[in-house]
């Protein structure tokens, strides 16, 4: 469930009201407000989650609300309730999150951070142990702390949203993270010595199905408010992060032959195109559809 406010000027309220109509919404509400201390109207609907997708997306498309000073807001709400009582089988219904929400969530995940760098160095640190010890609890506690897979996500979503400029924030949190990944195996191998015992690496065939379910299950899951995130994040964040972190040790410890190399190389750009192209794909299988207009108020 979500509520949506919308700040905008009078004459627009009657345009913003059909357009909820439109979208299935029977209750509005309409308040007055001053904003730097000129009159404005603060519109808002509480109600479904697609629903309010439906809502923002011909608000987005409206030729005429485009044209007015407006601020749009989208938040979730845990409950809804009222007099006659709404229908909590139809109000509770998780698809699919309205587009801002995805596009803005995507770039708060991305920002370089010092939470981010710490997360990132922690996260190879701890992947690095568990590699050269073949350890499944230091392999697990990383997974818990590595962030990939909301970077991979704003490269995919970026790219078929044409949000481009959320690509290349994505892009650029990915590379740092990966850039951590190998120094971070590195540092770990130089302190600790060899030899490199974990040898659970998969044929390429492996690594694309394995990263395929990933990014569908990804993809899917940031289409609505059911989707469980941070769990496919474990799953993606060490088959992922596996190859960079292996690399940085390997290159302290000594490298293998040039066969393994490049079966490892692979390895890592398969997981990348199977887990973005997977997670595309996803979001197109929803009807996920991509705005006329593209969102970017507030990046």
């Amino acid at each position: 469930m979500h509520e949506i406010r919308v700040t905008l000027p009078l004459e627009c309220i009657s345009e913003a009201t059909r357009l909820a109509r439109e979208s299935g919404i029977d209750r509005v509400t309409v308040s007055d407000t001053l904003v730097n201390d000129v009159a404005r109207c603060q519109f808002s609907v509480e109600t479904s989650t697609p629903n309010a997708r439906a809502f923002v997306e011909r608000f987005m498309n409206s030729e005429r609300l485009s044209q007015c000073d407006h601020t749009l807001t989208s938040r979730e709400i845990r409950s809804i309730i009222g007099s006659p009582a709404p229908s909590v089988v139809t109000l509770t219904r998780p698809m699919s999150e309205p587009l801002p929400d995805i596009v803005q969530d995507l770039w708060q995940l991305n920002h370089l951070t010092p939470s981010y760098i710490g997360r990132a160095t922690a996260g190879a640190v701890l992947l690095a142990d568990g590699l050269i010890h073949d350890s499944a609890i230091s392999i697990v506690a990383a997974a818990l702390v590595l962030p990939f897979l909301s970077q991979i996500l704003a490269v995919s979503f970026g790219l078929w949203a044409s949000e481009y400029r959320l690509a290349l924030h994505g892009l650029r949190a990915l590379v740092v993270s990966t850039v951590f990944a190998l120094a971070g195996g590195a540092a770990v191998a130089w302190m600790e010595g060899g030899p490199l015992l974990f040898n659970g690496f998969r044929n390429l065939m492996g690594n694309f199905l394995i990263s395929a379910i990933i990014g569908t299950a990804a993809g899917l899951s940031i289409t609505d408010d059911a989707g469980r995130r941070y769990l496919i994040g474990v799953a993606a964040a060490v088959q992922f992060a596996v190859f960079p972190v292996w690399f940085g040790a390997a290159m302290v410890l000594g490298l293998p032959g040039d066969v393994i190399i490049r079966e490892r190389l692979f390895g890592f750009l398969v997981n990348l195109a199977a887990i973005s192209g997977a997670a595309m794909l996803a979001y197109a299988g929803v009807h996920f559809r991509r705005a006329r207009r593209s969102y970017r108020g507030g990046l």
